[in-house]
């Protein structure tokens, strides 16, 4: 045993040795490693904006974009601008159908049967009113659904088809699905951010609406013009058969009148195929728009439970810690910028782990709950009452100062002094002391309201409690 302690010094020094070894080795690379980039960001740097100039000469808006590259990389932006820069680059390529994939685009049978550009126009628009929701996404959340967003971008280039487009919206839908479940932030800036976003996907999908309509008109047109057509040639038809002298030049005019009806035919084919498309898109699109509905629904509903269980206690009800942090810090605020008062109420019930003890737990939350439920109506709107923890409440009452607290303070108390439970024919009664504090000129955190309040509710319970103190 001695020898195998002996020889532990040894190998712990020849670890030590091989690690040092190891980071001399490692920092070599890195010095390597770092050497190689600065070479090429300087090289990039140097020679990458003389490109982009060339490029930027046609004043459109990929040539701003490039314009924009460049003078950022010169004045060494930082990467979040250069990364929002090229998101420009991408969304112009797209508009300005620039690229490899232009060369490649297949029609759809929808698209083969456009007569003129003006739908091609309007699929254009509706996809970079998409891309433009895909780049404020991407600004927006975090790194992670980079990729997701990267892949709903690619699909969007290769849209030929106005019914494609459903894809997308399920995709960017199931996206705020994961950011509403995996966040931390905010849940009031996230609502407000996902409303942002589904109104603006319910614009485009208006304008998608319109295009059905636009694409019935027309159908219902062409009918109108074949229904015309086919009275004016049963006309012409007749006339000829009055015409006996005339039956060569009837024969030859037959023959034409023939081959017009066959293309007429033929176009009503065509056109009842279209009609039968566009019919399907619409009802995809109108079940696709109500599904829409359901998921916004369903989403707000999702993100606004989840809002208030992160902000309410479970046990009473009330707001909890989380909620109470975040609306005294607001409160602090507005004091400091626009010097609106504001007052605090720290309630704690008296003797609560007598009560506990006494008479068990049951009891203890059953009187939690019934000092919330007497508060909460002797309170206005715009109060806050939260448990801070245990049994201590707070009130934040905005616009009030120390009287018309320490008003509000006694009327709560009175209140709660009325409680009383039936535990085993024994009678159960519940009391409070109520610390009161306003804020005043020269407090710069919350901690100073709440200390002096603190301090008061102390002073309460050494009088005998049951009782409202101002600090």
């Amino acid at each position: 045993m001695a020898g195998q302690r002996d020889d532990r010094p040894d190998q712990l020094q020849a670890e030590i040795i091989k690690l040092r070894s190891q980071k001399e080795r490692l920092l070599k690379e890195l010095d390597a490693v770092e050497a190689q980039y600065g070479n090429l960001d300087s090289l990039y740097r140097r020679y990458f904006p003389i490109i982009l100039e060339e490029l930027s000469q046609d004043g459109t808006a990929l040539g701003k974009a490039c314009t924009q590259l460049g003078t950022a990389m010169r004045k060494k932006a930082s990467p979040a601008k250069i990364e929002y820069i090229f998101g420009q680059i991408k969304t112009a390529m797209i508009q300005e159908d620039v690229g490899p994939v232009a060369a490649k685009k297949k029609k759809g049978f929808f698209a083969s049967f456009r007569k003129n550009s003006s739908e091609d126009q309007m699929l254009d628009n509706i996809r970079q009113s998409y891309q433009d929701v895909v780049n404020h996404l991407k600004s927006n959340l975090d790194k992670k659904y980079t990729g997701k967003l990267e892949s709903i971008t690619t699909n969007l280039i290769r849209i030929e088809d106005i019914i494609d487009f459903e894809g997308v919206r399920e995709n960017i839908f199931s996206l705020i699905f994961n950011y509403i479940s995996e966040t931390s932030q905010d849940r009031e800036k996230v609502n407000a951010f996902i409303r942002d976003i589904v109104a603006r996907i319910f614009e485009i999908e208006k304008r998608l609406a319109s295009s059905y309509e636009h694409t019935s008109s027309l159908l219902s047109s062409n009918q109108g013009f074949e229904s015309l057509l086919t009275d004016e040639m049963a006309g012409i038809k007749k006339s000829f058969d009055v015409a006996e002298s005339l039956d060569d030049l009837r024969a030859k005019i037959s023959t034409g009148l023939s081959s017009i009806e066959k293309a007429l035919q033929k176009k009503q084919k065509v056109d009842q195929a279209i009609s039968q498309l566009a019919k399907k898109s619409k009802n995809s699109f109108t079940s696709g728009f109500a599904k829409l509905k359901q998921e916004l629904h369903a989403a707000t509903k999702y993100s606004e439970e989840l809002e208030k269980k992160l902000n309410e206690d479970q046990l009473t009800g009330a707001k909890n810690r989380r909620a109470y942090d975040k609306k005294i810090e607001e409160e602090m605020d507005r004091f400091l910028r626009y010097n609106n008062i504001f007052s605090l109420l720290i309630i704690d019930a008296d003797k609560f782990k007598d009560i506990n003890d006494t008479y068990g737990h049951a009891i203890g939350d059953r009187c939690l709950q019934e000092i919330i439920k007497r508060t909460r109506p002797l309170l206005r709107k715009s109060d806050m009452l939260a448990r801070y923890g245990g049994e201590e409440f707070v009130v934040i009452m905005p616009e009030t100062d120390v009287d018309g607290a320490m008003t509000a303070a006694e009327k709560i108390r009175q209140t709660i002094e009325k409680i009383e439970f039936l535990y085993k024919e024994e009678t159960v009664r519940v009391t409070v002391s109520i610390g009161v504090s306003c804020i005043k000129e020269g407090d710069k955190s919350p901690t100073d309201l709440f200390e002096r309040a603190d301090m008061a509710v102390y002073k309460a319970k050494e009088n005998g409690r049951n009782q409202v103190m101002a600090q």
